[in-house]
């Protein structure tokens, strides 16, 4: 009978590990399962190439390059089970890796309950730092301490949905150098193995702008303008997706932001002391500034369904026009701005590009 016993666990053992499981328990829920999961930054194809007017050259030339502050340098990944308690909350700094910032990272791997249904929170470059009210000072974009979040603890959903991001000032931009990124995901989790692709998405608008000199003469650039800029946004994406973000072929459908009407809207101001020479940055006569960053809004003009304008001030004569064809900024958008300048004016061309492309790589990532 004891041999049987030893032949029957035995047995049961090896089926359970055949189908992906560990034989271990924790307060009688089923067998622990080895979730993997791989996170890419997310490059959404929205309105991509919306131009009303194109420029004398390929302005996709010239914002092609990701630098690392628009890369994952760390990652948090929080997972909480159906009940709402915290199964996992780790952390991954690349700051010791050889490349220091990725835009995917491939087959993290965790020990979990299977035959549940989960939510898995991803947040990057939580620690990123803005400038504060007080001049001189600084203070963390993402007013949460994420790695306080304890183990079998209760996840606080609702807080960190309504938890928000602000700038402080029409001159506050956010930090170019480490971006804040979150995402979540619902999987269905089965009772074995399992791995998912998860994708994060930046909370950001990136704006760059191209002057075209053709009026062979330099100019001074003293600043720039953004009309309708917004104060706060939801850390968190309310968002949602015509097609498939995981498949790389979708858009924005819908997102939602926490101002009130149009209240928490503002003129963004950019003091520049630059030069738009006739040569440009390489001979061509097209010169880039270094791009910036903002947060998401849909403010609704009803004087005008273009709702956002911009200006430049250049020799001391502000020229301004309408983002054509921009109706509402959500995260993870690349506005480009071509400005042309001839010899009897400004011609102005605005091109929203997918924010980066990503391939998921095996391996740590890329």
């Amino acid at each position: 009978m004891r041999n049987l016993f030893a032949h029957v666990l035995a047995f049961l053992a090896a089926a359970l590990i055949l189908q992906g499981c560990n034989l271990w328990e924790f307060g009688g829920g089923d067998g622990l399962c080895e979730l993997t999961v791989s996170i890419s930054v997310s490059a959404p194809s929205a309105a991509s190439k919306a131009a009303t007017s194109k420029a004398s050259f390929d302005a996709s030339d010239y914002v092609g390059a990701m630098t690392d502050g628009e890369k994952m340098q760390t990652l948090r990944i929080v997972i909480v089970r159906p009940d709402g308690s915290i199964e996992h909350n780790r952390l991954l700094d690349f700051s010791a890796t050889a490349k220091g910032a990725y835009t995917s990272v491939s087959d993290v791997v965790f020990e979990v309950i299977g035959g549940e249904r989960k939510k898995i929170y991803l947040f990057a470059n939580e620690n990123a730092r803005k400038a504060a009210a007080a001049e001189g000072v600084t203070e963390s974009v993402v007013q949460y301490d994420l790695a306080s979040l304890p183990v079998g603890g209760t996840f606080p959903e609702q807080e960190l949905s309504d938890l928000r991001i602000s700038l402080n000032s029409d001159t506050d931009e956010l930090p170019g150098s480490a971006l804040p990124m979150s995402e979540c995901h619902t999987i269905d989790m089965p009772a074995s193995d399992y791995h998912t692709d998860l994708y994060i998405t930046r909370a950001a608008v990136k704006f760059s702008y191209l002057f075209d000199n053709q009026s062979g003469k330099s100019y001074e650039l003293s600043s720039l303008t953004i009309s309708k800029a917004s104060s706060i946004e939801y850390y968190l994406p309310r968002v949602s997706y015509a097609g498939d973000p995981l498949a790389g072929d979708y858009s924005v459908s819908g997102f939602e932001v926490p101002n009130t009407g149009n209240n928490n809207y503002y003129l963004y101001k950019k003091p520049l002391g630059k030069t738009i020479t006739a040569e440009g940055d390489d001979g061509s006569g097209v010169t880039a500034l270094e791009p910036f960053y903002l947060l998401e809004g849909k403010y609704l003009d009803s004087s005008d369904a273009r709702n956002y304008s911009m200006s430049v001030t250049l020799d001391g004569t502000q020229y301004s026009a309408y983002f054509p064809d921009v109706a509402s900024l959500p995260r993870n958008t690349h506005v480009v701005v071509v400005i042309t300048i001839g010899a009897y004016g400004l011609n102005w061309s605005v091109d929203v590009f997918p924010y980066g492309e990503v391939i998921l790589n095996p391996g740590f990532g890329q």
